[in-house]
C-alpha cells in the first residue's frame, strides 16, 4: 500500500469521521460510536499545539495521528503525548500507523525538540503495544479500570518514548 503522509485538513472530516466512529477505533479508544460529525470538524480547528497527520492512500484518509503539545506549559514543554493513532479497518497491518508515529518521532526529535513522548494504550491491543515497543516506546506502568467497555473495565498501560536530546 502506497500513502503520502500530510497535515489534517477541514476537508479530511468527514473521511476521518468515518475512521473515529467505526468498530475497531471504539473498542481501543475513549470514542463513542454514535458522535456527531461536528465533533469531528472541532477536533480539526487549528490549535497551536496539535499536531495532527493524516495518510491518505489513492485520494482517501487511511489514518490519523494526533500529537498534543506542551508548548504553553515551561516545566513540559520538553513532552507531548501521542493522543491517537487510527486507520481505516482496511488500512490495518499496512504500516499506515508505524508511518505517522515515525513522521511524528521525527518530528519531535528534529524540530520540536521534544524528549519525551507519552501514550496511553488499553492492555488488550497488543498490536498497537507491540508496534510501540518496536518504535522504542517502554512501558511505565499499569492504570486499572482505566476505560469503561461494553464487557466491564480495561486496564491501560503508560508507555513513553525518550530521546537523547
Amino acid at each position: 500500500m502506497t500513502f503520502t503522509i500530510r497535515h489534517a485538513e477541514p476537508a479530511d472530516a468527514p473521511a476521518l469521521h468515518a475512521i473515529l466512529t467505526s468498530p475497531h477505533v471504539v473498542l481501543g479508544t475513549m470514542r463513542l460510536r454514535h458522535m456527531r460529525l461536528k465533533n469531528t470538524e472541532d477536533r480539526l480547528a487549528p490549535d497551536p499545539n496539535l499536531v495532527q497527520l493524516v495518510a491518505a492512500s489513492d485520494g482517501e484518509v487511511s489514518g490519523f495521528a494526533e500529537l498534543v503539545l506542551n508548548t504553553n506549559v515551561p516545566r513540559a514543554s520538553h513532552s507531548a503525548e501521542l493522543n491517537m493513532v487510527v486507520t481505516s479497518e482496511r488500512s490495518q497491518g499496512k504500516g499506515v500507523a508505524r508511518a505517522l508515529i515515525g513522521v511524528l518521532i521525527r518530528l519531535c526529535d528534529g524540530y520540536y525538540r521534544i524528549r519525551r513522548i507519552s501514550l496511553i494504550v488499553w492492555v488488550d491491543n497488543t498490536r498497537a503495544i507491540e508496534l510501540y515497543r518496536a518504535l522504542g516506546f517502554k512501558e511505565e506502568g499499569v492504570m486499572r479500570d482505566f476505560v469503561r467497555t461494553e464487557e466491564g473495565y480495561c486496564d491501560a498501560l503508560q508507555m513513553a518514548r525518550l530521546s537523547n536530546h
